[in-house]
């Protein structure tokens, strides 16, 4: 049973600081299992529709954008408000669970838990060399400045290594295919967008749930009469903080260290391939 009213508390516990869109609603629930929440649509949302585009660009783009980095320079408050970024390193896991092949591409565990949903506003992201399938220890201060990370993972938020996300040139966009079937001609003729957490008059910009909105926005379908979040089946195309090209497929957010099947949310485990 799906319904409109998302509360208070399961809006927190999934993503963790963001400020809450929905007011007067109640819940019960006081497991972190019981916690994930999404969008307050009243029925299952559609999976993330490809970005449309004009302009082909797999590659970055080797002029910086202008426009991009006037808004990040002039937005900085803001963009400090809505991240509230936290000056220390994660201690969450990054494991490869298996090395795969070409086709089949490594199975990674990603504990972004962020210390917990209780906790999570004061702990610090996950971040995530796509190359090695491996751990950045950068802080989300230091993050900002650095570009051996790609992908950022915290709670139920994903975001790349690009625009107001950090100084790379990363993006994503999906894909609606199989993960072995993903090839890197299926980002030819696509934009790929910059990350854009705020807009040019500073507001944020946000999705339903008032979380930051971000290339993976629209990852996974919410369930409330389970609370749980379920994948979209599909594949995402990364493309990393120095430009390589990557597919990333989100198989599960409730894992456990050693790839099972766990309770607690943000527990991911991703399929990676390098294309």
């Amino acid at each position: 049973m799906k319904t409109s009213c998302i509360s208070a508390y399961t809006i927190l516990s999934l993503f963790a600081a963001a400020p809450l869109a929905a007011q007067g609603c109640s819940d019960e629930a006081t497991a972190d299992a019981d916690a994930d929440a999404g969008s307050p649509s009243t029925t299952t949302t559609s999976a993330p529709t490809p970005t449309p585009s004009t302009t082909p660009s797999t590659t970055p783009s080797s002029a910086p954008d202008a426009a991009r980095e006037a808004s990040a320079t002039s937005c900085t408050a803001a963009l400090e408000t809505l991240m509230k970024p936290i000056d220390k390193v994660t201690t969450g896991a990054v494991t490869i669970l298996d090395e795969g092949d070409a086709s089949s591409g490594r199975t990674v565990y990603v504990d972004a838990t962020s210390g917990g949903a209780a906790q999570a506003g004061s702990n610090p992201r996950t971040y995530v060399d796509l190359a090695t399938s491996t751990r950045v220890d950068v802080t989300d201060r230091t993050a900002t400045t650095s570009t051996d990370w790609d992908l950022a993972l915290e709670r139920a938020v994903l975001f790349t290594n690009g625009g107001h996300g950090g100084p790379g040139a990363g993006s994503a966009i999906y894909v609606p295919k199989a993960f072995a079937d993903v090839t890197a001609a299926d980002g030819a003729g696509k934009t790929f967008p910059a990350e854009r957490f705020v807009d040019e008059a500073c507001n944020p910009v946000v999705d339903q749930t008032n979380a930051v909105k971000t290339t993976f926005d629209g990852w996974y379908d919410y369930d409330l009469a389970t609370s749980k979040v379920t994948p979209k089946a599909g594949t995402f195309l990364v493309r990393g903080a120095k430009g390589a090209l990557y597919k990333v497929a989100i198989l599960s957010y409730y894992a456990t260290p050693d790839g099972g099947v766990g309770l607690a949310g943000a527990n991911y485990v991703l399929r990676v391939g390098k294309l």
